[in-house]
């Protein structure tokens, strides 16, 4: 079923939005949102959790103490990564367990390689879960998706320039086998038909429901989860801002830079412990960044070529008519997936040839912090957000300097 939702503010224009057209959950099913990456997934995930009482009190069990359900899901599905190992079967179970707790709310899980799952392993969702189980996809223009794609993968070490990672993606979409075979996995997370088709033909067409992010209408993606939940409106939106939560992108400048260490990494004549490289850059020097710069316009964005830009359109207009066909419900406007770029440049932009000192500072130091076991930029392994609207502030690079050797020296005394 295509459909559109409507946001209509309240009297007086101060109040939140509320929804129109969206259909909540029966008390006692189960919601689960799958994805894809980069479509909001942590702006959802964030909220939620940090939310769980007052969703409760509404009649949402958010279940677990974690961001998202990540860990237990990985168990269930046996996923493992180069970094995370899929874990104990009992992971899952302690999320299971909550969730069965409370039979009367609406159960809500998250984590956006849910949808990796292959039929059999989507099968063991739902019967885990139980029949009335419904499905959330988020998704978005497939133009900015796929730069946003790049920055994700470049966070967790890869180390192809957005060129290189494109033309090696679209290959692998046209069935090419190159030589580098790290990106070919990418469309197992991004083949946005072939996955609903998967959760379709297992709980049905009408309860897969794919909300479509829109640049115009930011709200509407607390606004449809919300609806499908139940909830108040507004109640997603009152949690607190964390700017590393935020999970905003990269300026060019910032991707480039993370590219190239991780280039020179993997260039190098010992190989690097993936475990020990993702904590220091990933946790470290890129959440340094993340949580605590705020970019200059003059560093520029990810953006395809031109001519690239419009094949990536193409893909998601292929994919708006593909879930037409398949016939799941839509939150939003599907045209939305194919919508072409009107700032693509003819070719792509020179890399930077100089970078802010501010920015690498930050990224030493990040790293740094992380290599010593002292979370982001020495504020310890739990981040307090910032309040809402309030900048950030960045340690400058005389601050950053005498607390990398305040820090150095007290790791000698130890």
């Amino acid at each position: 079923m295509l459909r559109f939702i409507h946001s209509f503010p309240r009297e007086g224009g101060a109040e939140p939005m509320s929804v129109a057209g969206v259909k909540a959950l029966r008390p006692g099913a189960t919601l689960l949102h799958i994805g894809l990456p980069k479509t909001g997934t942590t702006a959802v995930q964030a909220a939620a959790s940090q939310l769980r009482t007052e969703l409760l009190a509404q009649g949402v069990c958010y279940p677990g103490v974690s961001l998202n359900h990540g860990t237990a899901a990985n168990a269930l599905m046996g996923r493992s990564t180069a970094v995370f190992a899929a874990g104990g079967r009992a992971r899952w179970d302690r999320v299971a367990r909550e969730r069965r707790e409370h039979p009367e709310a609406v159960g809500f899980l998250s984590y956006e390689q849910m949808v990796q799952a292959t039929p059999a392993v989507a099968a063991r969702f739902l019967e885990e879960l139980g029949p009335d189980l419904h499905v959330a996809i988020t998704a978005r223009d497939y133009v900015s998706l796929f730069a946003s794609a790049w920055q994700q993968w470049v966070k967790d070490a890869g180390d192809q320039t957005f060129g290189a990672w494109l033309d090696r993606v679209l290959a692998a979409r046209d069935g090419v086998q190159g030589p580098e075979t790290a990106t070919l996995g990418f469309w197992r997370a991004y083949d946005l038909p072939a996955i609903a088709r998967v959760w379709a033909d297992l709980v049905g067409a009408d309860r897969v429901h794919v909300v479509v992010l829109d640049k115009r209408r930011p709200e509407l993606l607390f606004d449809a989860f919300e609806g499908l939940l139940g909830l108040t409106p507004g109640t997603l939106a009152s949690a607190p801002r964390d700017p590393l939560l935020s999970n905003r992108g990269l300026s060019r400048a910032e991707a480039e830079l993370a590219q190239g260490v991780n280039a020179r990494a993997r260039a190098g004549a010992a190989a690097v412990n993936p475990r020990h490289y993702y904590r220091v850059m990933r946790n470290g020097a890129v959440s340094a960044v993340l949580r605590d710069r705020r970019p200059d316009p003059a560093e520029g964005s990810v953006v395809a070529s031109a001519a690239v830009a419009a094949r990536l359109a193409q893909e998601g207009a292929a994919a708006a008519r593909a879930l037409g066909e398949l016939g799941v419900d839509v939150i939003g406007d599907l045209a939305a997936l194919g919508a072409p770029s009107a700032s693509a440049p003819e070719t792509l932009p020179a890399p930077h040839a100089a970078i802010d000192p501010e920015l690498a500072a930050l990224a030493v130091l990040g790293a740094t912090s992380a290599a010593l076991g002292e979370g982001v930029n020495f504020t310890g392994a739990r981040l307090a957000p910032h309040p809402k609207g309030a900048a950030p502030s960045a340690p400058s690079p005389r601050a950053a300097l005498g607390e990398l050797r305040r820090r150095a020296r007290r790791t000698v005394a130890r």
